[in-house]
């Protein structure tokens, strides 16, 4: 029987439930300073990392922790507040400017977010934790308060890895302060959660001696979607539509597909910044897709967005930097047949039988004959749907994934206290996960 904990998660997420208890500004002095200033309105805000917020539902269930969330939040009224919910301490702070609500990054080209910092700091010395568990290093607004910790055992779960070579060719932004930073941190950091092959090696590049544990998310479970007529062939979504995501190559598939179904369509979710829609709006006006794609903002609500979702048949997510996107596991539960690309993770989808059908990253050809190869058998696509739905319950159990989390800080807690030998079961194997 294992000791009581004392857990702090560093993270950034938001939902509907947490902003009841946050006091926030309605941005109303911060949008008139923007619009003098050229930028648009302040963002509404809206649920994102579904992960953290459904890691948060299991972690509620143990009796036998004590866990304190750190994270920063952006329109806080006060730098810092505080409250606990459902056994839960959470700790929000003010990652921006005041009033002017922009973050540090756009006054400052190399920001040291020394406030976030020193917030932070503050808070880990108040609490006192056994382990800290730092969910994901490629945003440094948070992820760069690790920095400061000394004599806690630090835990990072990989949402993500921001220093992945392939970012220069696949990514359309590459911010060296970011690179720099999670550099550091992985330099710091010993204990690593991964869910696949390729952040498992790039940690391991930037860190010899990092100890690598499985680690998988937990998943939003669409509930309550209601069935709704189809109106458009495709979806793509994301929270921020990019090249790294694929968009522009989905946009040039469609093109192909045009050929064989004159009216087809694909409908667009997500947030996407003004400049980079106008580049592609030329790209589709050039192809002549103009009547065939539609944008649709991101919903503030992520059930909001699953239920739109539902609108297509088939859901094209072309990504190229995510190991397995937790936008094809919930199309799998949208029960909608996915088409994607090959990374280092999706092949995983496809282990025990044929779950999503993939591309050779960039092979818009192979992208368009995959999209064309659903249409054209509705049969087929269903049983695929049905597949993916089967596997991502069985694979993805949240209950699992949770309880090897805290079994994962336990054998790290041991470790660095007591030099105890780790359990070799809950160690990332090369032979579950090869390279594909």
């Amino acid at each position: 029987m294992h000791k009581k904990i004392k857990i702090v998660w560093i993270c950034h997420f938001s939902n509907s439930e947490i902003r009841k208890h946050l006091s926030l500004s309605h941005n109303v002095v911060t949008n008139i300073i923007r619009k003098l200033l050229g930028k648009k309105k302040a963002k509404e805000y809206c649920d994102f990392a579904p992960w953290v917020i459904n890691l948060i539902i299991e972690f509620e269930k143990f009796n036998d922790i004590e866990l304190h969330i750190i994270s920063p939040h952006m329109g806080l009224k006060k730098w810092t507040q505080n409250f606990v919910h459902n056994n839960i301490n959470y700790y929000f702070f003010k990652p921006d400017l005041p009033i002017l609500n922009i973050k540090t990054d756009f006054l400052f080209k190399n920001p040291s977010y020394r406030v976030n910092r020193y917030l932070v700091s503050s808070l880990i010395n108040k609490i006192q934790p056994d382990i800290v568990n730092l969910i994901g290093s490629e945003n440094p607004y948070y992820s760069a308060t690790v920095l400061d910790i000394e004599n806690i055992p630090i835990y990072l779960s990989v949402q993500t890895v921001y220093t992945n070579p392939n970012r220069k060719i696949y990514s359309s932004e590459l911010n060296n302060n970011r690179w720099n930073i999670e550099y550091k941190i992985h330099q710091k950091v010993r204990y690593y959660g991964c869910t696949g092959r390729m952040h498992r090696d790039i940690i391991l590049k930037n860190n010899p001696n990092a100890i690598i544990f499985k680690h998988f998310f937990t998943i939003e479970k669409p509930e309550f979607i209601q069935e709704v007529p189809k109106e458009y062939d495709f979806v793509f979504f994301a929270q921020v539509v990019s090249a790294k995501k694929g968009i522009e190559d989905a946009i040039e598939a469609l093109s192909l597909v045009k050929a064989d179904y004159p009216k087809v369509t694909l409908n667009v979710v997500g947030n996407i910044k003004h400049d980079y829609y106008l580049y592609l709006f030329k790209k589709i006006k050039e192809l002549k897709l103009e009547n065939d794609i539609i944008f649709t903002n991101y919903f503030p609500i992520h059930a909001d967005m699953h239920q739109h979702i539902v609108k297509s048949k088939i859901a094209l997510l072309p990504i190229k930097l995510d190991v397995i996107s937790g936008t094809i596991i919930e199309a799998a539960l949208l029960n909608l047949p996915v088409v994607t690309y090959k990374t280092t993770g999706t092949p995983y989808l496809n282990r025990e039988k044929e779950c999503i059908l993939i591309s050779n990253i960039g092979n818009i050809q192979s992208l368009a004959k995959n999209m064309l190869k659903l249409l054209n058998d509705e049969q087929y696509a269903k049983q695929l749907a049905t597949n993916a739905k089967e596997f991502v319950k069985l694979t993805f159990e949240n209950s699992k994934s949770a309880q090897r989390l805290l079994d994962n800080y336990y054998e790290v807690i041991e470790h660095y206290r007591n030099g105890k030998e780790i359990n070799k079961n809950q160690l990332f194997n090369t032979d579950e996960f090869p390279l594909y």
